[in-house]
């Protein structure tokens, strides 16, 4: 086999490689910043220089005359691949895990126009230079001319890189200018932890709704006249007419946002029976279910 039989054979499984690394989601990360301008120069240098040295049994300017034509398509491609990754000006740089596990890749990139864009990219990294990108993990920020801090801006001082912490082994804290950002490496432990929080946020709301509306108990039961609160789009307000020594509850409903129509209650009483707050001696029925009890609590 001839020495340009070996190039080509070699040229060809570079090709394929790439081919496979990029429709696998992939990514070589030593290309993210100049794209694919490096393979691309490769295959044209080493074609050209076959195409012009090629010999043919027949003289004959053939090989010669493609050669060129190739080259006038070629080199547009190659030049305007290369104009927009340099547009986009990618970058890339890794943190390494206290957990003993491969680092973990950001491709980061901006864009200004009055106010700056960041954005970032997130990969599981392997061998050192492979790089898979984590589903769902992305994330952008802008960040307005006058919002950026004394001595300039980046990329990477607006992610906070540096100041990263590593919640778990699969999780990781950014404290970016615009607040805190979790990466997690297992897509299945992301959602697990957005449903955990979900559920926390819920029990905790209830909770305190609970402990809102327990207060205002205590406080009808001490006629303070004015006390308010809001519970499911109405607005409960403690009346006392000191002349006739009687107390009430306001209901009111704007914008047609509450449950309950606009009236009047007597008292808020805990019915542990219905498993509901509920509102009672009202004007338009006898009672109303304000609020569910957790049973939990």
């Amino acid at each position: 086999m001839t020495k340009t039989k070996w190039i080509l054979i070699m040229l060809g499984i570079m090709d394929l490689i790439l081919m496979v690394i990029h429709y696998t989601d992939y990514i070589l990360l030593f290309l993210k910043p100049t794209g694919y301008v490096i393979p691309m120069v490769i295959n044209l240098v080493v074609l050209t220089v076959i195409g012009f040295r090629a010999k043919l049994p027949i003289p004959s300017n053939l090989p010669k005359v493609w050669t060129i034509a190739g080259l006038f398509i070629f080199i547009p491609i190659l030049l305007f691949h290369g104009f927009m990754v340099g547009l986009r000006g990618y970058s890339y740089t890794k943190i390494d895990s206290p957990y003993d596990q491969p680092p973990l890749a950001i491709v980061y990139r901006d864009f200004t126009l009055g106010e700056t864009t960041y954005y970032y990219d997130f990969y599981k990294t392997k061998f050192g230079f492979f790089g898979k990108q984590l589903e769902d993990q992305s994330f952008s920020m802008v960040v307005q001319g006058t919002d950026h801090p004394p001595g300039g801006a980046d990329a990477e001082s607006a992610l906070g890189l540096g100041d990263e912490e590593w919640l778990t082994a699969n999780s990781v804290r950014f404290y970016t200018w615009r607040g805190t950002e979790d990466i997690y490496l297992d897509a299945s432990q992301a959602s697990t932890e957005t449903e955990e929080t979900e559920e926390t946020e819920e029990t905790e709301e209830t909770e305190n709704m609970e402990e809102v509306i327990e207060q205002f108990m205590d406080k009808a039961e001490k006629k303070e006249s004015g006390q308010t609160i809001s519970v499911n789009g109405n607005t409960l307000t403690i009346r006392y007419d000191e002349a006739a020594d009687q107390e009430w509850i306001d209901i009111t409903n704007e914008n047609g946002t509450g449950d309950i129509p606009a009236q009047q209650c007597s008292s808020i009483v805990r019915n542990e029976e219905r498993g509901y707050y509920m509102l009672e001696e009202c004007t338009h029925q006898w009672e109303y279910s304000l609020y569910p009890i957790d049973e939990k609590r």
